[in-house]
């Protein structure tokens, strides 16, 4: 039966055919399933040629519309936050352009002046990335125009105004305490001539005058170690008047005019222990010195200590607390 040919029905066809078809496909047999003609990796590897983005990217864009949505529904603090957990030292145009929308959100709201100035500096920041984006330049424009209506600077005078207010907080405790001025060289003279008959005779140096009359009160104190004399102030010209007399003229003149008793002297002082305190005035001053008695026949030297406070008028604290108003309200306001 070799060469016999058997006729086959329906079902045995169906059977050949299908052993004809695996004859020509890999098969998994025991799954009954045809074997994929390319290695799973491959298909893996050609299924990620049609998306090149890295994970890394496809957060930030997520970020980013999120961010954005959240703006858009006023929650721009939320979308801040979220802007600083994916780029917080905003390396992306796109973060800087989100941040700056969310902040201007921020200031609309809170009217607050530092907020509008974030906003304007990251969009500036996120303009100079990218110039090309003109969505960044038009809420930079938008931030400019708010901050325009609203008369708020660019620049921050915050820093002035703490300026202002730490000079005029120096200016008030040292004003009140003052400042004392040592005295300059050769104020009175060494000591009275051996002969003065009651006469003045005056230093070549004059007195520390006020340096700052309409801010400053300069208050001189004089005091000596010595009970047979006393000390005066005058003026310039004074001293002047003094100096023209000659000496021997001076001394056996029966006038009064450049001794103890003369009328023009500003201030006159007979103890050495109380001193003489005097408050100076615009102008140079000489301290002057004579004895008591007839004559100082040793010529004896003595210690005079001159000192010359310095404090603050009443102009003076008026513009130390004007200059402290200022800066407290640069500090508030801007």
């Amino acid at each position: 039966m070799r060469g016999r040919h058997v006729p086959l029905d329906g079902q045995r066809l169906i059977e050949h055919a299908r052993l004809l078809v695996h004859r020509h496909l890999p098969h998994d047999y025991t799954n009954n399933v045809p074997i994929p003609l390319i290695p799973a990796g491959q298909a893996r590897g050609m299924a990620g040629k049609g998306n090149d983005a890295s994970p890394e990217v496809i957060t930030l864009e997520k970020a980013w519309k999120k961010a954005g949505k959240l703006t858009a529904q006023n929650k721009a603090e939320q979308a801040l936050s979220l802007l600083r957990e994916v780029d917080a030292e905003g390396a992306h145009q796109t973060t800087l352009r989100l941040a700056g929308k969310a902040t201007h959100a921020i200031a609309q709201h809170t009217t607050s002046r530092s907020e509008y100035r974030k906003a304007a500096s990251l969009l500036r920041d996120a303009v100079k990335m990218d110039p090309k984006d003109k969505t960044a330049r038009k809420a930079l424009d938008d931030v400019l125009n708010d901050m325009l209506e609203k008369r708020i600077r660019l620049r921050s005078f915050r820093k002035v105004g703490y300026v202002f207010a730490g000079l005029a907080m120096l200016l008030l405790v040292i004003g009140t305490l003052g400042i004392t001025l040592g005295p300059a060289t050769r104020e009175a003279p060494a000591s009275p001539p051996s002969f003065t008959q009651g006469t003045v005779f005056f230093g070549p140096e004059p007195l520390r005058g006020n340096p700052a009359p309409l801010l400053l009160s300069a208050e001189a104190t004089v005091t000596w170690d010595r009970s047979d004399l006393f000390l005066v102030i005058a003026d310039a010209e004074k001293k002047e008047e003094c100096d023209a007399i000659p000496p021997l003229e001076r001394i056996f003149s029966s006038s009064e005019t450049c001794r103890a008793g003369d009328p023009e002297y500003e201030m006159v002082g007979d103890n050495g222990t109380t001193g003489l305190t005097w408050t100076a005035s615009d102008g140079e001053y000489y301290v002057g010195i004579g004895t008591m008695g007839e004559s100082n026949p040793d010529g004896a030297a003595f210690d005079l200590n001159i000192s010359v406070k310095l404090r603050l008028s009443a102009s003076g604290y008026a513009l130390a607390l004007l200059m402290g108003a200022f800066g407290a309200r640069l500090i508030k306001v801007d």
